[in-house]
């Protein structure tokens, strides 16, 4: 059986700009449990105060499945006993550990200053302490490969070493991203056939094969090492939301694994450690399964297939994006989300004028594709019976460093209202509370702005269009939902977004058959 382990709140950590606070570092260990995970490490307990705290606070976790690890180097210190590093395992109290020790001669001699033979007694002397208080250990052979290639003699001498002091695992590690798939497998086969040990894999992702590197080695492994969204040092490590999925639905592991927890432990990693996500990543990323063209489109709706596994093993669906690319099928599709049948042959000329409105729009910078609210609009306003309540006839922001005030004159039915309002923060603040207390003058609501983005639209230097986008809630009375506005000047684009935002809600609150 292949063990899962799981070291994302430690090499994930490394990825430049991650970081994990103790909420962040309990919450996933909650869901790395849910999805299914044998072991998770929690990180470095000497490194910082927050993370030894974790231990503490995940011990009092009811975890259904996975063990907690804790990481560590081989004894720094010339008497193992006193060793702050391996001590913090024990203080801990984790029942596992990971050592890491070197394998390469030249990091051994020029970052460590020992010799060799000092190295391999360090390496047992500190299996043998952390054994002695309990602790299983799980040992991390750095540099592994590459110092197989230079010195096999020597690189077998450490796992030997750590074999023979106590260690339930040896984990062979690729530190530099750069091992070949065949070369992985064939230099992990000759461990494993020379050893009475149970061997792991450690993958860098440097040359965009560790994935490929722990699928080569997986007949002579027992244990894969891998992180949420492939996240770690340089360009990361084994992607576990590619793995788990290759492993179960590609491979036909039996494995306990929940992958229809997959892709919200994906994005919560990313969340949590303020970091992209990846568009290109395989099973879960937002485009996994979405479909553009009109080919694949209509194939799809057909019951064809352009997808090579079905989304729903993985709790999810395919999704068929609202472009002018995606031909009349795709203005059937997103029309029949809304409700509306629509027929291709007796309503083609309204499906043509939408097709080119959609290019025009996106020629401007928009992206309408997974935003249903704007989606909607559209349709309703080809199909439907939309109109707009309201519109901003004029407006003119003074700001400051920590004030802002707007004057704005909204078209509110057959009423034109002026606003000025004065407020503690910024512009889009200033402008969002001017026209939401002039459309209160009609229509009841409760909207506030939940999220605010701005990207470049076209570039063109400091003519370049911004994109707006902008979230609504109202405190979970009204499902959120996002508008987006695109102009040369980033205010109007806000302005654009809040004012269609807002006559969405109100058509939406009111009811299509109420809003003609």
């Amino acid at each position: 059986m292949t063990e899962i382990y799981d070291c994302t709140l430690r090499e994930g950590e490394q990825a430049d700009g991650a970081s994990f606070n103790l909420e962040d570092r309990l919450r996933i260990v909650r869901l790395l449990d849910g999805l299914g995970v044998d072991y998770i490490e929690m990180g470095w307990p000497i490194a910082r105060q927050d993370i030894m705290e974790s231990f503490k606070q995940a011990g009092k976790l009811e975890l259904k499945k996975a063990k907690i690890v804790a990481f560590g180097s081989t004894s720094i210190s010339d008497a193992v006993s006193e060793d702050k590093n391996l001590n913090s395992i024990v203080e801990s109290g984790a029942r596992y550990a990971c050592i890491f020790g070197k394998t390469s001669l030249s990091h051994i001699e020029r970052q460590l200053k020992i010799s060799a033979e000092d190295n391999l007694r360090k390496i047992s002397e500190s299996v043998e302490f952390l054994r002695s208080r309990g602790i299983e250990v799980f040992y991390d052979a750095e540099h592994f490969f590459d110092s197989y290639k230079d010195n096999p003699e020597y690189a077998i001498k450490t796992l030997e070493a750590a074999v023979k002091a106590g260690a339930v695992r040896i984990i062979l590690c690729d530190t530099n991203g750069g091992t070949l798939p065949e070369e992985a497998s064939n230099m992990t086969r000759q461990v494993k056939n020379s050893m009475n040990a149970e061997v792991g894999v450690h993958f860098h992702n440097d040359c965009g094969l560790a994935l490929a590197n722990s699928l080569a080695c997986l007949p002579y492994v027992n244990q894969i090492q891998a992180t949420v969204n492939g996240i770690g040092e340089r360009v990361g490590n084994t992607d576990l939301c590619e793995l788990l999925p290759n492993l179960v639905l590609k491979l036909g592991l039996k494995m306990d694994i929940k992958l229809e927890k997959l892709k919200e432990l994906s994005e919560e990693v990313y969340k949590a450690a303020n970091l992209p996500e990846q568009i290109t990543q395989a099973f879960v990323s937002p485009r996994a399964f979405l479909h553009k063209g009109g080919v694949h489109i209509d194939a799809t709706l057909k019951g064809a297939s352009y997808e090579h596994i079905n989304p729903e093993h993985l709790g999810l669906e395919h999704h068929l994006i609202f472009s002018s690319l995606g031909g009349a099928a795709c203005i059937v599709n997103t029309a029949a989300k809304f409700g509306y049948a629509v027929d291709k042959r007796k309503e083609k000329d309204k499906i043509t004028q939408l097709l080119g409105k959609l290019a025009e729009l996106e020629s401007k910078g928009y992206d309408l594709g997974n935003t249903e609210a704007e989606q909607e609009i559209l349709i309703e306003k080809y199909f439907g019976n939309w109109r707009d309540f309201f519109s901003v006839v004029e407006w003119n922001i003074l700001t400051e460093e920590k004030e802002s005030e707007c004057y704005v004159k909204c078209s509110v039915g057959s009423d034109n209202i002026e606003k000025t309002v004065r407020v503690s923060g910024g512009p889009v603040d200033a402008v969002y509370h001017a026209i939401i207390s002039s459309v209160r003058e009609k229509y009841d609501i409760e909207l506030k702005i939940a999220d605010y983005k701005v990207r470049i639209a076209r570039a063109r230097g400091a003519e370049s269009t911004v994109r707006t986008k902008i979230e609504f809630s109202d405190g979970n009375k009204f499902e959120a939902f996002e508008a987006i506005g695109v102009n040369e000047n980033v205010i109007a684009s806000g302005i654009e977004a809040i004012s269609k935002g807002l006559n969405y809600y109100i058509y939406k609150k009111l009811g299509k058959a109420d809003s003609k």
